[in-house]
């Protein structure tokens, strides 16, 4: 049956008689709240009756309030007042925790040095336990909160009641209006300085939520920090809430409301700004200012160390990475992170230790294409410099480090790639979201099977073809003579990467690593070539990348490119170029432009081939049975040189 809403009442009458057995059924549920008068002619008619008639309006409305939530509507924005024991609090409404309507219908200037007022109020209402004397000089952190009340005015005449009763005044107006209450915060931190107690009020607020403390009948629209009555700071999302805030939330799975989430991120924001302002460019850790963070924020400027890419701000246990986003999606990421819990920065190592970051740069949609192609990886990861934080350095990484000191690597200015990443890090509107800990496994489910597709018959003969145009064929035949059948297929595979065909240098390193004489294991076998592609594919060879592109790919010689075949000593080489900086980088080119041992020995390259090739010239028969009987004494010393350069050069075939 449809329900008429424009005639008679909504709801469907039962008989009185009913009542009882429904009562008794445990079937009907009744509210004492909500019982009216019930009017009808002849009835005499109290003061109670028409009060409870108020009431019964009044309850409903405040159930109709709280079903929608509690928080801030719009408006009631505290800010500072002209003087430091002043405040300002901008018009607006808002719902308490228990559904009554608190509204200022205009700007209010709130005097803090009239603390009898604000005691009165406090202690009428019952905000404190008892009423205490004055205080002239209050400090510590206060919630400022909005409170409903009412009172009676406007007084009128009041007939008596009997015959013989004489006639009084009372107040005939009810009145309904908000009060201002000053609620002290209760914690542990009486002795700290108020700037330290902001930080730890945010991280129980917002990582340990427990009930507030103050009553479900006030509205906090703000914490404030006072000092003899003087404003200190005013962080509003530390207590403020928007009313609805925590609609479309995700229900259940342990998480806190979406409204709390929000407001942390607000709260960091605001207490970021004023330490920025307040510190200037000066760098900072966020434990000393922030004991938590939100999942999601801002970050300061020069969090990201340019000259070696460090950071800073977050502990040395937190796995920290930059990379690059468009600037239209960085509002989905945002949202998308608040559903993660904060990041405790007091916790124990072993919580920090599963926490991951990402840093983001905003790029432009439109630049988004021209940024990614001139950096070599999307992301790259930062090192923590964590200074003055030895004891929370894990052991293993303390004896490193005081065995094996790390180096500061400069970033290499004449790379495009770092060039741009440093660009990156300077950019103002640097963010960082967590990310989540996702548990992958490591072995595979199944087997694998060798698909056949394409034709590696051409590969193969551009690999041969690239290796002997750089005289390199020798060093590959001495490693596919070394190699079984299914290694020989894996080395031509390891020369066709697109990273070692690119570079001759990384093609001799190749080479070279194959080459090298390994103790018991005279054959080169499958495991080996894929552990040798596994540390060029892991960054081996940056060195020699970057040697390659100071010194031009053309300017490489074939002797030095032979040296590099011949043995792994390119390593030494590859380590020294991947720290060096332009001049040393100058210097360690010219083992690749020039052959060893100066131009002076450049006559003397190719001794070994030259004696039999270029015998001495003779006019006349007589002196030529000479010179052949002096041709023994001649070729023994070459063949020494030989016997001794096979000695220092054991890699070297013969």
């Amino acid at each position: 049956m449809a329900i008429n809403l424009t005639q008679g009442a909504a709801r469907e009458r039962i008989d009185p008689a009913e009542a009882p057995t429904l009562r008794q059924r445990g079937v009907l549920v009744e509210d004492a709240r909500r019982e009216r008068p019930r009017y009808f002619d002849g009835r005499f008619l109290a003061a109670r009756d028409l009060v409870r008639d108020q009431q019964y309006f009044l309850t409903r409305e405040a159930d109709l309030g709280r079903a929608a939530g509690s928080g801030v509507a719009h408006g009631l924005d505290v800010a500072r007042g002209p003087t430091p024991q002043s405040l300002t609090i901008a018009a607006g409404d808002g719902i308490t925790g228990a559904g009554e309507l608190v509204l200022l219908p205009r700007r209010l200037d709130l005097n803090l040095a009239d603390i009898p007022l604000a005691e009165q109020l406090s202690a009428r209402f019952g905000l404190s336990r008892q009423p205490a004397a004055p205080l002239r000089s209050r400090t510590g952190l206060f919630v400022l909160g909005l409170r409903p009340v009412e009172f009676t005015a406007n007084p009128i005449g009041a007939y008596p009641t009997t015959l013989t009763g004489a006639r009084t005044v009372e107040d005939g107006d009810v009145i309904e209006a908000t009060a201002v209450v000053l609620i002290p915060w209760q914690d542990d931190g009486a002795a700290d300085a108020l700037d330290a107690r902001r930080g730890a009020a945010a991280r129980r607020i917002f990582t340990q939520p427990t009930a507030p403390g103050w009553s479900a009948n006030v509205l906090p629209v703000a914490m404030l920090a006072l000092q003899s009555n003087s404003v200190v700071w005013i962080d509003e999302a530390l207590v403020r809430r928007d009313l609805g805030a925590d609609r479309g939330d995700l229900p259940g799975l342990g998480l806190v409301p979406r409204g709390l989430r929000l407001a942390h991120l607000l709260q960091y924001q605001t207490h970021l700004a004023e330490v920025v302002e307040q510190l200037g460019s000066r760098s900072f850790p966020a434990a000393t200012q922030f004991p938590a963070l939100p999942p999601a924020g801002p970050l300061p400027p020069g969090v990201i160390d340019t000259r070696d890419f460090t950071q800073r701000y977050f502990p040395s246990e937190v796995d920290v990475d930059f990379s690059i986003v468009p600037d239209d999606e960085l509002p989905a990421l945002v949202e998308e992170a608040l559903a993660l819990p904060p990041i405790d920065l007091l916790a124990s190592e072993a919580a920090l230790d599963l926490t991951a970051v990402l840093i983001l740069a905003p790029v432009p949609r439109a630049e988004f294409r021209a940024v990614r192609a001139r950096l070599t990886a999307v992301a790259r990861p930062l090192r923590s410099a964590a200074p003055n934080l030895i004891a929370q350095r894990k052991p293993l990484e303390i004896l490193t480090r005081l065995r094996i000191p790390q180096l500061l690597v400069p970033v290499d200015v004449a790379n495009p790639s770092d060039a741009e990443w440093t660009r990156l890090a300077q950019l103002p509107g640097l963010w960082y979201l967590r990310r989540r800990n996702l548990a992958y496994r490591d072995d595979l489910v199944g087997r694998p099977v060798a698909v056949a597709g394409g034709d590696d018959v051409p590969v193969e003969r551009g690999v041969m073809a690239r290796v002997d145009a750089l005289g390199l064929r020798p060093a590959l035949d001495r490693v596919l003579a070394a190699s079984s059948t299914r290694a020989a297929a894996n080395v031509v595979s390891l020369l066709a990467t697109p990273r070692v065909a690119a570079s001759p240098t990384l093609t001799a390193a190749a080479l070279g690593a194959l080459n090298a004489k390994v103790e018991g294991a005279p054959q080169i076998d499958h495991a080996r070539v894929l552990r040798v592609g596994a540390e060029l594919a892991g960054g081996a060879g940056a060195g020699l990348e970057k040697l390659e592109r100071a010194t031009g790919s053309e300017a490489v010689t074939r002797t030095a490119l032979t040296s590099l075949a011949s043995n792994d000593q390119w390593r030494k080489l590859d380590t020294a170029a991947q720290s060096a900086d332009s001049t040393r980088l100058a210097q360690l080119g010219q083992r690749l432009t020039r052959t060893p041992g100066g131009p002076s020995a450049a006559p003397a390259e190719p001794p070994v081939a030259e004696p039999a090739a270029a015998p001495t010239p003779t006019p006349t028969p007589a002196p030529r049975k000479t010179a052949v009987k002096k041709a023994p004494a001649t070729k023994a010393p070459v063949k020494k040189a030989v016997a001794k350069k096979k000695a220092t050069k054991p890699g070297e075939a013969p």
